[in-house]
């Protein structure tokens, strides 16, 4: 019963979750530019969606990376299930539905809800040192106008900086956190304190997630040529751009996964590069195939969800 009714409110959210980004896609829809439908833009289409499972796969890889350095072994295959099913909650109001749903998934799946939190924690310092890396090496690079307001020769160093926190917060947190709440941090891990990230897991999960916007930016790029027929681009500068848009769709709480935020972004970065025409046909399309990414692995999760029930964690 408790399985059906939980079906039941997955298969509501994404319903609420899709209506939501069609409501939107509606209003822009007569912008876009036309689109020559034959083989190669059903593969770019394909490799699109592809691209989206990938970075889901990497996604539960980083978990299950992270998970061990708190010494919870958890089946790669397990958390990709958990992942594929929590990631379309980014899409409602609020931006944060995928991590709880990772946290109550993970819980079920007997992996303590405090350790969940401290590697969603953990993943997100780190995902915005890699994306904060990206994003000012746009500023740097590629954004002429910022360049000449904001960014001065002393600039590379603010930005190799600012990485650096982000990626060493984690291991001076967790340790302040055990230091100054000892309780509260045995109490989330289960009896026991919670346990700094490996620095060899912090490199393998930080090339993980330099991957995953490295895939973000191919599909861009690959939208570009094949469906709006734009010429060959720079494949760096459209992945650092995109990044930018990417952060800030991310940061920005009350964003269904930084839904119209996302796009404005890449409208107004995009534009000077590639045209505002296809700037906003691809925008457009990049959220069209990740959501039809997301949905579709969704619903795979959903099919091959475990059937054994486990004690869930406390």
């Amino acid at each position: 019963m408790k399985r059906s009714i939980l079906r039941v409110i997955m298969i509501g959210l994404l319903l609420l979750a899709s209506g939501y980004f069609l409501y939107h896609l509606w209003g822009n829809f007569h912008q876009l530019p036309n689109v020559v439908w034959n083989k190669a833009t059903v593969v770019a289409l394909s490799l699109s969606v592809l691209g989206t499972w990938v970075t889901i796969a990497l996604i539960a890889l980083i978990w299950v990376l992270l998970l061990r350095d708190q010494n919870v072994q958890m089946p790669y295959l397990e958390a990709l299930q958990i992942i594929a099913v929590s990631q379309m909650g980014k899409y409602l109001p609020g931006n944060i539905g995928h991590f709880t749903g990772r946290v109550l998934l993970g819980k079920a799946a007997g992996v303590p809800a405090g350790k969940t939190i401290a590697t969603m924690a953990i993943e997100t310092f780190w995902t915005l040192a890699i994306s904060a890396s990206f994003t000012l090496a746009a500023l740097v690079f590629f954004v002429h106008d910022l360049h000449q307001g904001l960014v001065d020769n002393a600039h590379p160093v603010y930005m190799a900086a600012l990485s650096i926190a982000l990626l060493l917060a984690p291991f001076v947190g967790i340790q302040v956190f055990n230091v100054m709440l000892p309780k509260l941090s045995r109490k989330l891990g289960r009896g026991a304190l919670l346990v700094r990230p490996q620095l060899t897991t912090a490199v393998m999960v930080s090339l993980l997630m330099m991957l995953c916007f490295a895939i973000l930016g191919s599909i861009l790029e690959l939208q570009a040529i094949s469906l709006f027929g734009h010429g060959e681009g720079n494949w760096l500068q459209l992945t650092l751009l995109f990044t930018v848009a990417w952060t800030v769709g991310y940061m920005l709480p009350g964003a269904p996964g930084g839904l119209g935020v996302r796009e404005a972004m890449m409208m107004q970065l995009l534009t000077p590069v590639i045209g505002i025409e296809v700037a906003l046909g691809v925008s457009l399309t990049m959220r069209a195939t990740s959501m039809v990414g997301d949905a579709s692995a969704f619903l795979l999760g959903m099919l091959f969800r475990p059937t054994q029930k486990k004690q869930p964690a406390i």
